[in-house]
């Protein structure tokens, strides 16, 4: 097993991640002249000095860094010889202050960095979608050291199988703990929000991304999303050796040190013991309910911060189903797997979904200008 974890840049962190398996730590400055996968209001305040103290630590313990570069978008600035300029000279400090590699989601990056430096690691971000082996093979043919699948591929065992023949090429990096809707439609619109969010130059000044309100009122609306989402269970990792596959990251970039050290723990040791939530993202039951709190919105998300996923009571095989039958071409409706797992493992305030009944709700869209760091500003100037 070797594991890629997202720093918060806590020092302490490190000396915890010394005792698992972990190769790789990812992470960057808080804005970017990219842009990358995070939105800089989530992210701790990392300047170049503050950067390069983290990566001399990380590499004194024996772990590599990887320099997240993973923005869904440059919005058409690689026209602009001056931003090229800016790029090299940025490329060339990261890799002066001791970057082992980046994480770039754009095939336009892959072949800047790699003309640059053709020996720099690169890994291809999940923000790519790489959702097919056609797509797999072109990052393969551009020279990528490692391809992070996207987190819909991880219960497409043929897929995944397929593409198990070239490991001998690259290296194969599937996500364990992210808490994406599956078949998520907004997930588009929240790559490039998280993307021009987190650049230096940006104006887009908000403090929440909105497709996330989205994402929530559809796990809301009905609780056996949490189960079609595809996280990694510790205890279902063997599925994924047995086909070779043994990279896995663990995305807690904006996450506490102890969170963190829980969800390494967990899967360094293949089990777990409690509710999954508590060591995958799951953005919808923490920070929309909070957020719909602080401006003062509606209280009909505060039910996903009472929901139990018992980790314990999951079939032991219950994860070969999909060996079997292809999500990609069979409704969720028809089929309700998910839904009969939901039942034998959801509960919310201690009770079984089957006497839980919740009226469906819209995501409150009028709410989304509230979201804005201006929109303080903008009602005092009404006044």
């Amino acid at each position: 097993m070797r594991l890629v974890v997202g720093t918060n840049f806590d020092d302490k962190l490190i000396d915890e991640l010394k005792k698992y398996p972990v190769r790789y730590i990812f992470g960057s400055k808080t804005k970017t002249l990219t842009g990358h996968g995070r939105a800089s209001f989530v992210l701790p305040q990392v300047d170049e000095e503050r950067l390069k103290e983290h990566i001399q630590i990380a590499h004194d313990a024996g772990i590599k860094f990887l320099y997240t570069m993973n923005t869904a978008t440059l919005n058409g600035k690689e026209y602009s010889q001056k931003f090229l300029e800016s790029l090299k000279k940025e490329i060339d400090s990261l890799v002066n202050l001791g970057v082992d590699g980046f994480i770039v989601a754009m095939p336009f990056l892959v072949h800047f960095i790699k003309n640059e430096y053709p020996d720099v690691e690169i890994s291809i971000s999940s923000f790519s979608r790489v959702y097919n082996i056609r797509e797999f093979e072109e990052y393969v043919n551009m020279g990528a050291d490692t391809i992070i699948l996207h987190e819909d591929d991880n219960r497409n065992f043929s897929l995944l199988s397929s593409l198990s023949k070239y490991r001998n090429k690259v290296d194969i990096e599937l996500i364990l703990n992210n808490s994406c809707l599956w078949g998520c439609p907004y997930r588009r619109t929240h790559d490039i929000i998280s993307s021009v969010t987190s650049q230096s130059d940006s104006e887009v000044n908000v403090w929440f991304e909105y497709p996330i309100l989205f994402c929530a009122t559809d796990v809301r609306n009905d609780l056996a999303n949490i189960i079609r989402m595809r996280w990694i269970r510790p205890e279902d990792l063997r599925h994924y050796e047995e086909l070779g596959i043994d990279r896995f990251k663990i995305a807690s970039r904006n996450k506490k040190t102890d969170w963190i050290i829980r969800a390494v723990k967990a899967y360094s040791q293949g089990r777990y013991e409690g509710n999954l939530l508590d060591i995958v993202s799951y953005p919808q039951g923490r920070a929309v309910p909070a957020v719909m709190k602080k401006i003062n919105g509606p209280k009909d998300y505060d039910v996903l911060t009472q929901v139990y996923v018992d980790n314990t009571k999951f079939p032991p095989n219950w994860l070969s189903y999909f060996k079997y039958n292809s999500c990609e071409t069979r409704s969720c409706e028809e089929c309700r797997y998910c839904d009969i797992i939901a039942e034998k493992v959801i509960t919310v305030q201690g009770k079984p979904l089957s006497e839980i009944s919740l009226p469906k709700i819209k995501p409150p869209i009028e709410l989304i200008p509230r979201f804005s760091k201006d929109a303080s500003n903008e009602g005092n100037k009404d006044h």
